[in-house]
């Protein structure tokens, strides 16, 4: 054999190979599409879609890793009596063992008790646009991640919505489900070492360096932030109430997690924060004084959000300290350990 020979004998084993991995590639969109309307969402059904660190992220809720994706799966479809997901022909993006998906995409949403064909059925119908990554495992191509970005709607919503539902879905008209199951919070799909990670990152980017987007990327649409300075707020709007807060009152923010603690879908955490007093707060003009802030904080997460915190802030002590012009209010708790330090002026 030739070297040219070789060559073309090269690329023709490419080309094959390459149109291999889009037609596997559309056979796995196909096969998802499907399996929606099918409805059985078991392990064997996970694994031969997803990888093991599968991201979801959907206008009803968000998922990350594949324990739990069934059933995270089979909780939105059980809205619905029956459904129909049409997809069109997939873009593909090949780029060795990755690979970029996307494809348009039809559903639609038969309620439940609605009648059955030749009647006219009781519908919901939206149109959008799913765009995931796709890995080569051993097992064959599978998703990595998927996200739906909805265009349009027409019809009725689920008349169960979820907290969630009302979000992202024009709920008006309809009449809620049993209180019960209007209000059942999704479960969390983080482990405590992620929530703690999480935790950080809404400090950190949040209160230390005053980022309001942070509130958008990790709290929930529904967020409550009881026990802060206005509990009526409600979403990221809440958090970023109390970032404005803490950056007009004031600097070299840093926020320092001493304790964490989890169970299950909430955790706890001791904080104490340092800064310098620049601004007013509580009523009290800036005093230019280094101050050490601590409190106890509870969080309750959805998903891979934060969609509750409850706060025991010690705010008499750090008022006390302002205005008497840095006196200490009592001992303080930085890392050394209870009592290991006081307020500094």
């Amino acid at each position: 054999m030739t070297r040219h020979e070789a060559a073309d004998r090269d690329a023709l084993a490419a080309e094959v190979a390459r149109l291999a991995d889009l037609a596997e590639l559309k056979q796995l969109v196909d096969r998802y599409l499907a399996s929606l309307d099918e409805g059985v969402f078991d392990e064997a059904w996970a694994g031969s879609l997803f990888t093991d660190g599968i991201e979801m992220t959907f206008p009803v809720g968000s998922h990350r890793g594949i324990s739990g994706v069934a059933a995270f799966t089979a909780e939105i479809m059980a809205r619905w009596g029956r459904t129909h997901h049409h997809g069109s022909d997939s873009s593909i993006g090949l780029d060795g063992d990755r690979a970029e998906v996307s494809w348009s995409l039809i559903a639609s949403h038969v309620h439940h008790g609605s009648p059955l064909p030749p009647d006219a059925s009781e519908y919901f119908q939206l149109g959008g646009r799913f765009t995931g990554i796709a890995r080569r495992t051993p097992g064959g191509w599978r998703f990595e991640r998927l996200q739906l970005r909805i265009v349009w709607t027409t019809g009725a919503v689920p008349k169960g919505v979820t907290h969630v539902d009302r979000q992202t879905l024009d709920t008006r008209g309809n009449t809620p489900a049993t209180p019960a199951k209007e209000n059942a919070p999704m479960a969390t799909t983080l482990t405590a070492e992620q929530q703690k990670e999480l935790i950080e990152k809404v400090f950190h980017e949040g209160l230390d360096l005053g980022d309001l987007s942070a509130a958008d990327r990790y709290l929930t649409a529904d967020f409550r932030n009881n026990g802060s300075h206005d509990d009526s707020l409600r979403g990221p709007e809440a958090f970023k109430h109390t970032i404005k807060i803490q950056q007009s009152a004031f600097t070299d923010i840093k926020y320092e997690i001493l304790d964490f603690i989890s169970m299950g879908d909430k955790a706890a955490i001791r904080w104490v924060m340092h800064g310098k007093h620049t601004g007013p707060f509580i009523g009290i003009a800036p005093t230019g004084l280094q101050v050490q802030h601590q409190a106890i904080i509870w969080f309750r997460f959805e998903g891979d959000k934060i969609a509750e915190r409850w706060g025991i802030v010690d705010n008499f002590a750090l008022q006390k300290f302002l205005q008497s012009g840095g006196k200490p209010a009592g001992p303080i708790t930085p890392a050394g350990g209870p009592g290991a330090g006081k307020p500094s002026a």
